[in-house]
């Protein structure tokens, strides 16, 4: 006689038991996934305002100097390849947290309509979109172009004071960062720019239009 014959056959436990506990891990390791991704997301956007605070208190100190210290003008060609360098830097996070909502919405808001069955969940993205007036889209337009416009100003102004091959050569390398700059910001704003060209193209026609039948009226009377 052996130990098995003696012991009692352990009984599985259900079906059903195993299949709602089979869920409820799905639904605790979708809802960690979730969290983390969310978290990353904010830290990156967090990083993203801070670097912003920094390159302008940075350009405040270099204007501060050649100002109000009478430092050397030719300073300012170090700001172009710091605006290069934090322009890109935005622009890979945000780059990031739209993969990051991508993923959200076409892989883990699918699975998380499977487990609840409700269409309601991981609708936030979406809805922040509906609610995003112009006013949002501005702001990051606006925040998008203090890089490239605070990079140019500099240049133009310390252009009429270079005098050495070396200092030429600074400046063209500034020139070369912001060109890399506006480059990537056109290739990941490709879509939001080809919408804004054609909604001024169709602006520019209606006011055209309006301009000529006003001119009709006008020659008519």
């Amino acid at each position: 006689m052996t130990w098995n014959d003696l012991a009692p056959p352990r009984s599985s436990p259900p079906a059903d038991e195993t299949a709602a506990a089979r869920a409820d891990n799905r639904t605790n390791l979708l809802v960690a996934e979730y969290t983390a991704i969310r978290a990353v997301m904010a830290q990156k956007s967090a990083a993203s305002h801070a670097l912003v605070g920094a390159y302008l208190t940075v350009v405040a100190v270099i204007l501060g100097f050649v100002v109000a210290n009478r430092a050397d003008p030719r300073l300012l060609l170090a700001v172009p390849v710091l605006a290069a360098i934090s322009g890109i830097t935005i622009l890979r996070r945000r780059q990031d947290r739209e993969a990051a909502n991508r993923y959200i919405r076409e892989v883990l808001r699918p699975v998380a309509l499977e487990c609840s069955g409700d269409d309601r969940v991981f609708r936030w993205d979406d809805f922040y979109a509906q609610q995003r007036g112009s006013r949002s889209l501005l702001y990051e337009f606006g925040l998008q172009l203090v890089f490239p416009l605070s990079g140019l100003v500099c240049l133009f102004v310390t252009l009429p004071l270079l005098a050495s091959v070396a200092e030429w050569l600074a400046w063209l390398g500034g020139l070369s960062f912001l060109v890399a700059l506006i480059s990537a910001y056109v290739r990941q704003n490709r879509s939001q720019l080809a919408r804004t060209v054609s909604g001024s193209r169709a602006l520019a026609r209606r006011l055209a239009s309006s301009l000529r039948g006003r001119s009709r009226n006008g020659r008519r009377s």
